[in-house]
């Protein structure tokens, strides 16, 4: 009787080929933050070293989770509701893909350390993936090993600890070394050799938000990262009204739109450290749309979504009083949504200066008050 076997290059396959991008990338990342129950997700990239950190203080992996389930390619954790929640908090519903946010990474850069502890564990996880390694012919899935190895939680891994891991995988790199080709051998040798002068303890000291010295989650230190993580954040130079790809993927993750609602269960940040002395928070607060701008809209439409996708609501058309609507939608057939009932609040600006009531002196003055 024959059986299947995997190819080392399935996951890259099933990984980066399958990616639209760095920004869909770690999109997907900020969501698998979120299916963790983490309350802070912080992204930060530092341009001179090419180094994107992305922390979460979620539920985080014991070892025997980060071998069981995250280096499994096709894992069901996320089927039938995903990660169950901690004890204080309320059901999430799940963001992320089936098990493409692992594999994502490598959409940001070659390798990886991953970082991640359980809140009553002693000891935290360290593993080092290069997944230049997964786009070599010839080699199959179990042949590729990955370092991993355990430290107290009580500090973040020092340059010794990223060594060792780095000359472990070395170690196999030369084991396969025959079957690879030169190109392949070469720049694992070179990506993996640059993690030699990575210091997470002593960078974690210049970092604010979640350490897994002080709690639980799961943390990815990506370097080198793809040279269009830059371009992905500053955006096109030549069109300053052109928002930038990471900025229009990240923004819905800051959510100014729901006062006297309660806060979002998860705060996502992402700094562009520029240089030693400027970090810029790309997705702060203030780029997104606030309540005053949202209010000041030519048209609005507000109501709700009933569980047999039926809306009520009202209409406001150029600023009028609020007109009673509701839309009835046949293709229910009495069948309940999948999604359930839901809330919309949408303005509506013209897209012809001449059509809208707005004026540069509107948008100003709930500004200056």
């Amino acid at each position: 009787m024959a059986t299947f076997k995997a190819r080392a290059r399935a996951v890259d396959m099933l990984g980066r080929q399958q990616i639209a991008g760095i920004p869909t990338a770690i999109n997907e990342l900020f969501k698998n933050a979120h299916d963790a129950y983490a309350r802070n997700v912080i992204g930060d990239y530092f341009r001179s070293d090419r180094l994107l950190v992305i922390r979460d203080d979620g539920v985080g992996m014991s070892q025997e989770d980060f071998v069981d389930k995250w280096l499994v390619v096709g894992t069901e954790s996320k089927v039938g509701g995903g990660i169950a929640p901690p004890a204080d908090e309320p059901e999430r519903p799940v963001l992320g893909e089936k098990g493409i946010g692992r594999l994502a990474v490598a959409a940001v850069g070659p390798q990886v350390l991953v970082l991640t502890r359980t809140a009553r564990s002693e000891h935290m996880t360290m593993a080092l993936v290069n997944w230049t390694l997964f786009t070599a012919s010839g080699i199959d899935l179990e042949e590729i090993e990955i370092p991993i190895s355990s430290i107290p939680v009580d500090h973040l891994p020092s340059r010794n600890d990223v060594a060792s891991l780095v000359a472990s995988l070395q170690d196999n790199v030369r084991r396969l070394h025959n079957r690879l080709s030169s190109s392949v051998f070469t720049t694992v040798m070179s990506e993996s050799a640059k993690l030699l002068d990575l210091d997470p303890r002593e960078i974690g000291k210049r970092l604010n938000g979640p350490s897994l010295a002080d709690g639980p989650g799961t943390h990815f230190w990506i370097s080198p990262t793809d040279e269009m993580l830059g371009h992905d954040i500053s955006g096109n130079p030549n069109d300053e009204l052109e928002a930038p790809p990471l900025l229009k993927m990240l923004i819905g993750f800051s959510d100014t739109m729901a006062p006297g609602n309660p806060p979002p269960p998860m705060i996502a940040r992402f700094f562009d450290h520029r240089s030693n002395e400027l970090a810029v928070d790309v997705i702060g607060e203030s780029e997104f749309f606030t309540p005053n701008e949202f209010s000041m809209a030519d048209h609005r439409i507000s109501g709700e979504f009933d569980e047999f996708g039926q809306f009520s609501g009202t209409v406001s058309v150029y600023g009028r009083d609020p007109v009673s609507h509701r839309v009835v939608w046949p293709g229910s057939r009495g069948q309940q949504t999948s999604c359930g009932p839901f809330t919309l609040n949408l303005a509506y600006v013209q897209g012809a200066k001449s059509a809208s009531r707005l004026t540069l002196r509107s948008s100003i003055e709930p500004l200056a008050s």
